[in-house]
């Protein structure tokens, strides 16, 4: 059997699966449960790397593999499962399409020049460049909250700004400094409140 088996990619093969699940339930119309799903991604995401840096006695390809499983996870959890739930959301058009083709795109780019930077030895630990790809996730409550409340047509131009807004900026290079506590609670907010607000109302 090829790669590595420890606990140390648990979370990350979790936040896959609870992706592929949040896709199955997304395509059959489950959009709140949907969401609980990229919720469970991002949880698992937050803190797969910190499992990881756990284990003490990591060699080199280990922790290789742990950097490159774990991005290959994201293009499914952040990049794949967001832009066929904004297909679902009525993104669905031809320009929608090729808009949402884009988007994947970007991600992808994104994270395939983070794994470059990651193995390189000299660059600067504790910031991103671009935004991160599992940005979108966080929002994604809040944009099918409000996607909800206004007429269709207005929603569908909101899911297009935003998909359109996050490809452009997972490779616009900019740096982000990687979020303390405090930020993380904050995003917890941003993401679990309007969730909160679409089983409520």
């Amino acid at each position: 059997m090829i790669g590595f088996y420890d606990y140390t990619v648990i979370l990350t093969y979790c936040g896959l699966f609870s992706s592929l699940i949040g896709i199955v339930l997304a395509l059959n119309g489950n959009f709140a449960m949907a969401v609980i799903c990229m919720g469970i991604s991002l949880f698992c995401d937050t803190f797969d790397g910190k499992v990881a840096r756990a284990k003490k006695n990591r060699t080199d390809r280990e922790r290789a593999f742990g950097v490159q499983i774990d991005s290959l996870c994201d293009v499914i959890s952040f990049g794949v499962f967001p832009a066929l739930f904004c297909y679902k959301l009525g993104a669905d058009s031809i320009f929608d399409v090729l808009l949402l083709m884009v988007y994947c795109l970007c991600g992808v780019i994104r994270l395939g020049y983070f794994n470059v930077l990651a193995m390189d030895q000299n660059e600067e630990k504790g910031i991103y460049h671009g935004l991160p790809i599992v940005c979108m996730a966080i929002l994604m409550p809040l944009v099918y909250f409000i996607h909800g409340l206004v007429p269709a047509a207005i929603g569908v131009w909101l899911v297009r700004a935003t998909v359109a807004v996050f490809g452009f900026l997972y490779v616009y290079d900019f740096k982000v400094k990687k979020p303390g506590m405090v930020a993380l609670a904050i995003m917890c907010l941003i993401f679990w409140l309007p969730v909160a607000a679409i089983f409520i109302f």
